[in-house]
């Protein structure tokens, strides 16, 4: 792995944001942070997750993964057969087993025990960015060699031989068309169509060609993070936000969309940026978070179905 891969991912931390009901409407929230001190394993966190029953899971810097139930962590690490302790990646399918995406290949987890999958039984490179599960029920890695298909049998593999003009893919993300698309490290966005790449970079209106982040939102838009800003897709066009237009910082290394429609970026030291469809609000270290370095942003499910909210209450009321 390259060494400015490493260091743009070890400056970043992971924040998920604990919305209280009672303060959504005001856009006012509380930050709540936990560290080794809480027993995460490790304080910089480069992937968040929350299972579907509710449980949330940390990949760290060298501490392998944190899972928390709400009161109490507890820690996986290459001695419980986790195959690397870097991991940038967590997804869960549709059978619930867990999917981490390390420095040395994927862990998949049933709750028991981990499976690795490595280069020897197909990877086409074994730093994993990025995993997604598709309509189908098949895997997708972004890796530093391209990307890796698994359908649960064997490895389909594409590189720069197949149309992608840079192998190191950050981020993946499916639409409503059955299209996935790939995120680059300088190659601009590819949308994968099960037949053909199609490319497009700042030639096309992308504000940036390094894409760290790719959501599809509730209206079918494409939200690309990059190292430039953030770059809007409706299916013909891009429109671009920027500091000059009220995001905090050009470097945005995430993107969400929340329960009212409104857009969260994660930016590289300026903390986190909120837009509401007109106005950006952004949020520092001085409201509260631990860093304004940000990984990732996590929006926690409805109380009725999570145990993260149900048992974390009498913390954050402490």
């Amino acid at each position: 792995m390259g060494n400015e891969s490493w260091v743009m991912r070890i400056s970043y931390f992971c924040i998920i944001f604990l919305l209280l009901q009672g303060t959504i409407l005001s856009r006012q929230y509380n930050f709540k942070t936990y560290s080794v001190e809480d027993g995460l394993a490790q304080s910089q966190v480069f992937a968040v997750c929350q299972d579907g029953k509710g449980y949330m899971w940390f990949g760290t810097n060298g501490g392998g993964v944190s899972k928390y139930d709400g009161m109490n962590f507890t820690n996986l690490t290459t001695k419980d057969g986790l195959s690397d302790n870097i991991v940038n990646s967590i997804i869960e399918d549709h059978q619930g087993n867990l999917w981490f995406g390390t420095d040395v290949g994927i862990s998949k987890y049933d709750g028991e025990t981990f499976t690795n999958f490595t280069i020897k039984k197909g990877l086409n490179d074994n730093t994993i960015w990025a995993t997604l599960e598709d309509s189908k029920g098949n895997l997708w890695f972004g890796t530093d060699g391209g990307i890796s298909k698994y359908d649960g049998e064997t490895f389909t593999n594409f590189t720069t031989k197949d149309g992608l003009s840079n192998s190191t893919i950050y981020c993946i993300t499916g639409d409503s068309k059955s299209n996935i698309w790939f995120g680059t490290n300088g190659g601009g966005v590819y949308k994968y169509d099960e037949k053909s790449f199609t490319n497009f970079t700042t030639k096309d209106g992308l504000v940036d060609n390094t894409i760290f982040s790719i959501l599809k939102d509730s209206k079918g838009n494409l939200w690309l993070a990059t190292h430039g800003g953030v770059s809007k897709y409706d299916g013909k066009r891009f429109t671009n936000f920027t500091t000059g237009e009220g995001l905090t910082n050009d470097r945005v290394s995430f993107v969400l969309e929340n329960r009212e429609g409104n857009m969260w970026f994660a930016t590289d030291g300026g903390g986190v940026s909120e837009y509401d469809g007109k106005t950006f609000i952004n949020y520092t270290a001085k409201d509260g978070l631990s860093s304004d370095f940000v990984m990732c942003v996590l929006e926690e499910i409805s109380p009725s179905r999570s145990k993260w909210r149900r048992r974390s209450k009498p913390r954050r009321n402490n």
